[in-house]
């Protein structure tokens, strides 16, 4: 998937106090968005916030838990990749 931006400043010895209060990604919005959208939906469930910005056209995917950062950056890298890897072997 490729991003247009995002923002997190999180690694795995950061202390929560220490980085930004929220992580998030923006695409471009097109077909192959719309479905790495979905499949993010499935697998994040509650923990995913996404907002369509039709004046850009373009999603904003983010945290939906203030300080959940590394977690939030963890999940999307494993929605990312199991979302190339399905849609390469479908």
């Amino acid at each position: 998937m490729v991003a247009e931006f995002s923002c997190a400043g999180v690694s795995i010895r950061d202390e929560p106090e220490d980085h930004s209060r929220y992580a998030y990604i923006t695409m471009k919005a097109d077909e192959r968005c719309g479905a790495f959208v979905q499949w993010a939906m499935r697998n994040m469930w509650h923990r995913l916030l996404v907002v369509y910005e039709p004046e850009r056209n373009r999603c904003d995917l983010s945290s939906f838990f203030l300080g959940n950062n590394c977690s939030f950056c963890q999940l999307m890298e494993y929605c990312a990749s199991t979302f190339e890897f399905e849609t390469k072997t479908t």
